[in-house]
C-alpha cells in the first residue's frame, strides 16, 4: 500500500515562500511588495507555477517559477511592470 510520503506535496504557503526566496536572490536590495500567487498547478507533474512580485528601488518585477512537490524552485521568466 501507499504510504502518507509517497504523496507529499508542497503547501501552498510554501512554495510561495521559497518561490518568493529564490526571486530575491536575483536583486541586491530586493523586497517583496504583494503577495505572491500561485497561478496553476501542471498536471500531471503537479508543479506550482508561482508569481512573485519583488521591488527594487523604483522598479516593480514579477518572477515566475516552478516548484516542485519538494519544494525546489525553477526559475522561468521575469518582467518589469510599469515600463
Amino acid at each position: 500500500m501507499f504510504t502518507t510520503s509517497s504523496f507529499a506535496e508542497c503547501r501552498d504557503f510554501d512554495a510561495i515562500e521559497a518561490a518568493n526566496k529564490k526571486a530575491m536572490s536575483f536583486f541586491k536590495n530586493g523586497k517583496v511588495f504583494h503577495a505572491g500567487v500561485i497561478q496553476k498547478i501542471h498536471h500531471p507533474s503537479r508543479k506550482k507555477e508561482v508569481a512573485s512580485y519583488i521591488k527594487e528601488g523604483d522598479k516593480h518585477y514579477s518572477i515566475f517559477t516552478l516548484v516542485n512537490q519538494e519544494c525546489q524552485v525553477e526559475f522561468r521568466k521575469r518582467t518589469r511592470q510599469g515600463d
